[in-house]
């Protein structure tokens, strides 16, 4: 107790307690008893760890007991404390196995660690009496070269984890602190160290690949920086090749950057993030360059793809990298070391140039594009070096003498220059540049010259339309192309003649041939004619064109030969219609055609640019203005309009018409274009400036009844594609039908009105001359109406269908079909726009396909709505709605004999009545038979219920002529008239739902003849009329019966006959009544015969002595013997 007294006095974890504790120690050893572990503990709870570890190295505690007190500290010195105490035990510091490293108490002392443990708790003690301890330690880690010492001092209070992680990187490493110091300008050992320092130590550590010293060290000091994952990333890519490993890393450092990022201020003691995130790039520029092979490479920058985005550094980009890498495998081109550093733009540029022109000399032509378009390189200079090679190729194979493989090669080499959107003016040098091509290295040189011109003809033009996209447009030099282009056609012409001439068997292919024809349309697609800005006003005034020949000068840059072809191919040209072009060429060579000439002036007269001549005078050109061209003038034919009254400008056109060689047909086109703008009341420039669909809009805006027979003719001859009339046709119904429903002002001309009727709908689409079209312009037009306006939408559907049906195109009335479909369920159900539901059914009139808008109906109790319905029975839909609601009602609703009949009423139809209330009759009876006989007033009410239904459907089946259905029905009825008599007698026969085998039994029960013939009608029944008489008259003795049938049939001996063949031997009580049966037999002969048989020889002897049957039957049996 007084030793506890006194230890009390002091701190219990302090030196001086220490000091006290050392006796009781001493006292354990003395006696071989456990060491005291009571001032271990206090040191562990309290973090004391220097006092610790003196106490228990200078005491020589054992292994497990301290072990077991080193569990006490908290986890932090826990793990500091086990480096340290393996240090301890190894004076070489060299020797440094990572895994080693992480281990605990080593039992074996190494020789030499006493001395090196005085020396280390020498510094230990040294510290405590230092104003700042842990920096003391710091100080003598890097004079003693001993890390550790950087350890026990991050484990103390208020020390600097920035300097304790610089100062264990420097000494963790032989031969670093000289090159990772060099900036300083004092001894290491008295820096202070910052960020700088760190980033220096840390691209030399990185420089030298000693990343394994990072990792520990920010492990160890800094164990939540970021930069900890982005070094295991490094180790598992460069050192194991785990790159699977090494992208879950990645992904991690990611969301650690994003927390921070989003955490708001950093944390006291960790490092800034902008800091790590520079270090970070450093490292990952780092494991670039230390790539050791290009597949490396490849799949770090695969793995770095991501990370441009999170990392703030002026490094290379990741991304564009790892596409490049991916664009240059298999091509033998590897990535330069240029691009992984951090280089400026412009030599990015150039080592990007590099890698497309290695590629380029390759042959890898596609991956150098895609390069390129990457590096954001000009790619119309590598598609011209890869045309020019694959031109020069070309040439050296026989196949280019044919023609078609040049207008396909010369096709496919526009197309890839549109499709890369190369600049024009290259683009148009590139042709330029080709249109002086060499003739071939073999074949008849005539034809090959002939080929060359041609191919030169389509360069150039194919040059002209690339200029024609620049802005402004080089007005002078396409004048100057098309000029070398006719040029060339006029030599072409001439050799051609020539070599026909020459030779009879070696001539041109015919002009018709395949190959020629596509040459021909790829002529025309390019086409100076259709370049806009040539065709100028000018062009089309009489004004500056050529005098007559004897007029003009002399020089001429054709000799006369070439005149007289030009001439020939301008004639070419006016009958084609191109009056732009002639007028052109005309001027190009100032060569003067007096076909030109008077289509010029038609053009003028028309426009009221030159005063019709008076008689004698001839037309003076006094244009005050002249007229732009336009598509409505290129293509005309005759016109035929309503003949008006011939005014001067309408006959001096008729007389150049007459006076044309060729154009004469433009003249003409020109001429009925003057009649229509007369009709249309415009003037002939205004019309001939417009677009053809507007002037088509217009005709169709006349109120004439051949109005369409007008624009019919007018599309014909302008040429008009069926998509543009497809399209003005859909926009009229559209704007029609809203007109409609908008209540538009009457004043308002609209080309179609649903007013005028479907003959005027159906005159409407067949102006296109493929209503098909029409149809699928209406359909797109449908997103373009307002969900308000359902009743458009449906009247769309509608006329859509139409066009389809007009020509039977299955695959749009499928559309049609499926968008009703859809339009129904969603909107017009919904909304209970239950009469445009029945517009959609009637309207398109597929009544088996659109049957769920009978189930629609039916459900929401609208069915009667279809019955209101006028359809047009002209069209013959009446017959077919009607036979479609008799079958969806028999199929879907076959116990709803209400609609059957409301259906067939509304339609006239009493053939399907009569048929409804026979089959609810027969239904009635199979009810009755499948009950009990029972006589009561439930059965005589069913009975009449159904005499009702049988006289209801015989009335239905006369009424429609339908006499065999009537008659069995009249039968039925009687039938139950019959049975309902019976009944009312009292009698309890049943005569309805008879079976054979129960037929002769109940007509024998009968009491009445007519009874049995209608029993016998109902059933269409034969009656044994020998047997029936024979039980009512020959047994029974009811005559009256026997008069009974006597007046609806004869009796016959052959029915006498056989009623005896029953009588076996007449019974005394009925011999009376045999007797008198026989009497009713007319032929004496058979009565006297049956009677002799049965032994009535009074009746016998009665017919031979009267004097009315005596004399016959004594001639009878003296004629033949009797037996």
């Amino acid at each position: 107790m007084f030793f506890l007294s006194i230890v009390s006095c002091f701190l219990r974890s302090s030196f001086e307690a220490a000091q006290q504790w050392a006796l009781p120690v001493q006292f354990c050893q003395l006696h071989s008893l456990e060491l005291s572990l009571i001032y271990p503990r206090h040191c562990a709870e309290d973090r004391q760890f220097v006092h610790f570890l003196l106490f228990v190295q200078l005491h020589n505690f054992p292994p497990q007991q301290v072990r077991s007190l080193v569990g006490l500290f908290d986890p932090v010195l826990q793990a500091h404390l086990s480096l340290a105490f393996q240090d301890l035990q190894v004076h070489n510091q060299t020797s440094r196995d990572p895994q080693e490293q992480l281990g605990f108490l080593r039992t074996d002392v190494a020789a030499g660690g006493s001395e090196h443990g005085g020396e280390l708790f020498q510094v230990l003690l040294q510290s405590q009496e230092k104003q700042v301890s842990w920096k003391f330690l710091l100080h003598e880690a890097i004079v003693q070269h001993c890390p550790m010492l950087a350890v026990l001092a991050a484990c103390l209070q208020g020390t600097d984890l920035l300097s304790c992680l610089c100062v264990w990187m420097l000494t963790s490493v032989v031969d670093t602190t000289e090159e990772a110091t060099s900036h300083l300008t004092e001894a290491p050992q008295d820096h202070e160290w910052t960020l700088h320092d760190l980033s220096v130590i840390w691209k030399t550590l990185l420089r030298q690949g000693h990343t394994w010293v990072l990792l520990r060290g920010f492990e160890l000091f800094q164990q939540d920086c970021p930069l900890v994952l982005v070094l295991r990333m490094f180790e598992l890519c460069c050192d194991y090749r785990k790159f699977t490993e090494a992208k879950t890393k990645l992904l991690d450092f990611q969301r650690t950057l994003i927390a921070l990022r989003n955490c708001g201020p950093e944390a006291a003691g960790s490092l800034p993030l902008q800091w790590v995130e520079s270090q970070a790039s450093v490292l990952l520029l780092t494991m670039l360059l230390r790539c050791s092979s290009q597949y490396d490479l490849h799949q770090l920058l695969q793995l770095l793809a991501d990370v441009d985005k999170l990392l703030k550094s002026n490094g290379p980009d990741f991304r564009k990298l790892s596409q490049l890498s991916q664009l240059l495998q298999g091509s033998g081109v590897t990535l330069s070391q240029s691009l992984l550093q951090c280089i400026s733009p412009s030599v990015q540029q150039e080592e990007f140039q590099l890698i497309v022109d290695a590629l380029q000399t390759g042959g890898c032509y596609s991956q150098a594009r895609q390069v390129a378009v990457l590096a954001g390189l000009p790619v119309h200079r590598l598609l011209m070096s890869q045309l020019l090679q694959e031109v020069n190729f070309h040439k050296s194979k026989w196949r280019w003498r044919r023609l078609e493989t040049r207008v396909a090669f010369w096709k496919k080499c526009h197309r890839r220059l549109k499709a890369d959107s190369t600049d024009p003016e290259s683009a148009a040098q590139f042709f330029l540049s080709q249109s002086d091509a060499a003739a071939g290295p073999d074949g008849d040189q005539a034809q090959t010259n002939v080929l060359d011109i041609q191919e030169c003809c389509l360069l150039l033009q194919l040059t002209a339309h690339w200029l024609s996209l620049l802005t402004p447009v080089p007005v002078d030099e396409l004048q100057r192309l098309e000029k070398k282009l006719w040029f060339c056609q006029v030599q072409k012409h001439i050799l051609t003649t020539t070599i026909e001439e020459k030779s009879m068997f070696n001539l041109l292919p015919p002009a018709i041939t395949p190959e020629t024809n596509e040459y021909e349309m790829f002529m025309k697609e390019f086409s100076f004619s259709n370049i806009a800005d040539l065709n100028m006003e000018k062009y089309l005034s009489l004004e500056g064109f050529p005098e007559k020949p004897e007029e003009l000068e002399t020089e001429s840059d054709l000799s006369s030969e070439e005149r007289r072809v030009l001439a020939i191919l301008i004639d070419q040209l006016l009958d084609k219609g191109s009056i732009h072009e002639a007028s052109r060429v005309c001027r190009y060579f100032n060569m003067h055609n007096p076909d030109v000439w008077l289509v010029l002036c038609c053009h003028a007269l028309a426009c009221g640019f030159l005063v019709p001549e008076q008689q004698g005078q001839t037309s003076e050109p006094i244009e005050t203005k002249a007229l732009t061209q336009s598509p409505s003038l290129s293509s005309l034919s005759s016109f035929v309009m309503v003949p008006l009254h011939e005014d001067a400008v309408t006959v001096q056109i008729q007389k150049r018409v007459d006076q044309c060689r060729h154009g004469s047909s433009y003249c003409k086109q020109v001429l009925s274009l003057y009649q229509l703008s007369k009709e249309l009341q415009c003037l002939f420039s205004h019309i001939s400036r417009e677009e053809p669909h507007s002037v088509l809009e217009k005709l169709l805006l006349l109120v004439q009844p051949d109005r369409f027979r007008m624009a019919k003719t007018f599309i014909k001859t302008q040429g008009l594609s069926a998509d543009s009339v497809a399209e003005l046709v859909s926009n009229a119904v559209v704007q029609g039908l809203l007109a409609a429903t908008q209540e538009l002002q009457s004043g308002e001309r609209l080309i179609f009105r649903p007013s005028e009727g479907q003959e005027s709908l159906i005159q409407l689409i067949r102006l296109c001359e493929d209503p098909n079209i029409v149809g699928l312009k209406l359909l797109e037009n449908l997103n373009s109406v307002p969900l308000r306006d359902l009743n458009s939408i449906v009247e769309l559907l509608i006329v859509a269908h139409s066009c389809f049906s007009l020509t039977c195109n299955m695959e749009g009335i499928v559309r049609v079909l499926q968008a009703a479909r859809h339009l129904s369920h969603t909107y017009l159900a919904p909304g209970e726009h239950y009469s445009l539901l029945v517009r959609l059914l009637t309207g398109i009139g597929r009544y088996n396909e659109m049957t769920y808008i009978f189930d629609l109906l039916h459900q929401n109790h609208c069915f009667e709505m279809l019955l209101r319905k006028k359809v047009d029975r002209d069209i013959g839909q009446s017959s077919s709605l009607k036979t479609s609601l008799l079958d969806y009602i028999k199929r879907c609703l076959p116990a709803d004999s209400e609609k059957h009949n409301m259906v067939a009423l509304c339609f006239s139809m009493r053939r399907e009545i009569g048929e409804n209330h026979e089959i609810a009759a027969r239904t009635q009876l199979k009810m009755i038979e499948s009950q009990d006989w029972v006589v009561n007033p439930d059965l005589k009410n069913s009975l009449v219920k159904v005499l009702g239904l049988l006289k209801d459907a015989a009335e239905s089946f006369s009424k429609d002529s339908c006499v065999h259905q009537a008659g069995r029905c009249v039968r039925a009825a009687k039938l139950i008239t019959l049975q309902l008599h019976l009944l009312n007698q009292g009698s309890n026969l049943r005569i309805i739902n008879l079976k054979p085998a129960e037929m002769h039994s109940a007509i024998l029960a009968l009491p009445q003849c007519y009874q049995v013939f209608v029993v016998a009608e109902a059933y269409s029944y034969s009656p044994d009329w020998a047997e029936i008489l024979y039980q009512k008259v020959a047994l029974k003795g009811h005559f009256a019966y026997l008069e009974e049938l006597k007046c609806h049939r004869p009796l016959t001996s052959a029915l006498f006959e056989d009623i005896f063949r029953k009588l076996d031997s007449i019974p005394s009580s009925v011999c009376s009544n045999v007797k008198r049966l026989l009497n009713h037999c007319d032929d004496v002969y058979t009565r006297y015969r049956l009677a002799y048989q049965q032994n009535l020889y009074d009746v016998t002897k009665t017919l031979l002595q009267d004097n009315k049957t005596s004399s016959y039957m004594n001639d009878r049996l003296a004629s033949k013997a009797f037996i």
